[in-house]
């Protein structure tokens, strides 16, 4: 009976801690692989989130014949699409004189010939949710954007679409805390952002 007792209390053999080591390192080999492309996708999603401003901000500046630009905080991670506007539009007040009717208009025989006030006009925040200051997952960071002016990785940048929907080429790079990375590159006449996630050697 003593012998029984002394045996059970007896800790794993050597054999079964090795059993056990093997099954974990099996466990982590099935496990990380899948938890590294989950992040990656997670990455890719927030690309194409914010590719999704930058076709939005080129295809409003078509439509409504005002530059647009995506602003970018790189540091912060913060983005917006802002429109070249006066304020009063950018606002959606009234311009001086709109509410005149046009058979008022039609009516007078009088005409101006002092040439209007230039107006002010400034880049302002577009009126829907793309208008307001957006931040990357607190694990994504901007790793820095090429331009044809050289590679930012600091301050802030602006990603401009003319009137006609062209803009400068430029690749911007976002990077997760895991090492991987996404790049966005941005077409000067195409009307889509190319999404593709950096592979590691």
């Amino acid at each position: 009976m003593g012998n029984q007792g002394r045996t059970s209390q007896e800790g794993f053999t050597l054999i079964e801690m090795m059993a056990v080591v093997a099954i974990i390192g099996l466990m982590l080999g099935v496990m990380l692989p899948n938890l590294t492309a989950t992040r990656g996708s997670e990455l890719k999603r927030q690309a194409q989130d914010l590719a999704s401003y930058l076709e939005l901000a080129r295809e409003r500046a078509i439509v409504t014949s005002s530059p647009h630009r995506v602003w970018i905080e790189m540091e912060e991670g913060a983005f917006r699409v802002d429109w070249w506007v006066s304020e009063e539009k950018a606002f959606g007040e009234l311009e001086e004189g709109e509410n005149l009717n046009s058979q008022a208009s039609i009516q007078t025989d009088r005409y101006s010939l002092t040439p209007p006030a230039a107006e002010y006009r400034d880049y302002f925040p577009i009126p829907s949710r793309f208008g307001r200051e957006q931040w990357l997952e607190d694990d994504t960071f901007f790793e820095g954007i090429n331009t044809e002016t050289g590679w930012v990785t600091e301050g802030e940048v602006q990603l401009v679409f003319q009137t006609d929907g062209s803009t400068d080429y430029a690749e911007l790079t976002l990077t997760d805390d895991w090492g991987n990375q996404v790049i966005l590159e941005v077409q000067p006449l195409l009307d889509y952002v190319r999404v593709h996630r950096v592979e590691e050697d």
